[in-house]
């Protein structure tokens, strides 16, 4: 259970410090709509940049989201179930989230270490970096592996002692 809390802890920390992203990506874009259209003289980095803290403000709360329970699904019927119907339901669907998120982990993973390695930068003017954009989407990706095994964890503890605390906040 350390361990579980422990990916809760990092998941719940970065969520909430990623979101002061949305400050510079506010200002980088006032900067830019001023720059082009009241001084016209747009900039080579700031479609990029912006580029960057999007990717890094959307992959990186996926792990938050799930923590939190507010990732989109089917909630006209979900949300009438039971607590114990609902984590049967997300540990019979646990299958599918474990495939798809091992794969692109695998992927990103693989896919960010290349990057790093050659330091690749993108071929636009202003010849940016992309590697921060795949090492934050490999990580994402990795948290949201974590915090659904976390999750997978709690729904089964709840089955089994309907008692204990479960993966979702109505439990």
């Amino acid at each position: 259970m350390g361990l579980l809390r422990a990916v809760d802890n990092v998941n719940s920390w970065l969520g909430t410090t990623i979101a002061f992203i949305v400050l510079p990506i506010v200002g980088v874009s006032m900067y830019e709509v001023i720059a082009r259209y009241v001084f016209n003289r747009p900039t080579m980095w700031g479609g990029q940049i912006l580029s960057i803290l999007f990717v890094a403000l959307v992959v990186l709360g996926g792990g938050y989201v799930l923590l939190k329970d507010g990732h989109v699904r089917m909630d006209v019927l979900y949300s009438r179930w039971s607590p114990r119907r609902r984590a049967i339901t997300d540990v019979a669907t646990f299958v599918v989230f474990l495939l798809f998120t091992t794969m692109l982990a695998w992927q990103t993973v693989e896919m960010a270490w290349a990057s790093v390695k050659i330091r690749e930068a993108s071929w636009a003017a202003f010849h940016g970096p992309i590697y921060p954009k795949k090492v934050a989407l490999a990580l994402a990706t990795v948290l949201l592996l974590l915090q659904g095994i976390s999750r997978f964890v709690r729904n089964i503890r709840f089955i089994k002692s309907p008692g204990i605390d479960g993966a979702n906040s109505e439990h």
